[in-house]
């Protein structure tokens, strides 16, 4: 079976490995927050997790896994930080998150650090990238969108060739 056969034993089918999914949203609806669950959740079930983060900070993100591992308010760092000291060490998964700037990072760059990992000992179950419209892409268009097109057929390729999800916002 898949890595995933668990989650989709759940959910009833839904994304798998080689796809590529994206979660669309109001700014400050909760995207990112969706990918903390979907990240914690498979950590929680043993999968090894690469969260990519483009927007917030490497430490924030942490800290967001910490709430949801502990399932404590990220506000209140007094109560989360000895609470996923306990936890995170017992969880069956591993977390990689991994922070690059705004519009520096290209699907290439992210290749990269996959193989860098992949080389480390830990292959990827699922790789999360908060936000994929943040990679920069050498192709140029006349509009933004024809950039937008080609960063989503590489990372859907990427999926493909990695045969693991992929998921967005």
């Amino acid at each position: 079976p898949t890595p995933w056969k668990k989650i989709n034993d759940i959910l009833q089918g839904g994304l798998g490995n080689g796809d590529f999914g994206l979660i669309f949203g109001s700014p400050g609806g909760g995207k990112s927050w969706s990918l903390v669950a979907l990240g914690g959740y498979a950590v929680k079930l043993g999968y090894n997790v690469l969260h990519y983060t483009l927007e917030l900070g490497e430490d924030y993100v942490g800290k967001r896994y910490d709430a949801f591992f502990t399932k404590t308010t990220v506000s209140r760092p007094d109560l989360v930080r000895p609470k996923a000291e306990e936890i995170i060490p017992q969880l069956p998964g591993q977390l990689i998150i991994k922070e690059f700037p705004t519009g520096r990072a290209t699907i290439s760059t992210i290749e990269s650090h996959i193989r860098k990992v992949e080389d480390l000992g830990v292959k990827a179950d699922l790789i999360i990238i908060d936000y994929v419209d943040l990679l920069s892409t050498k192709k140029r268009t006349a509009d933004r969108k024809g950039e937008i097109d080609d960063i989503y057929t590489s990372t859907k390729g990427l999926a493909r060739e990695l045969d693991v999800p992929i998921w967005s916002v």
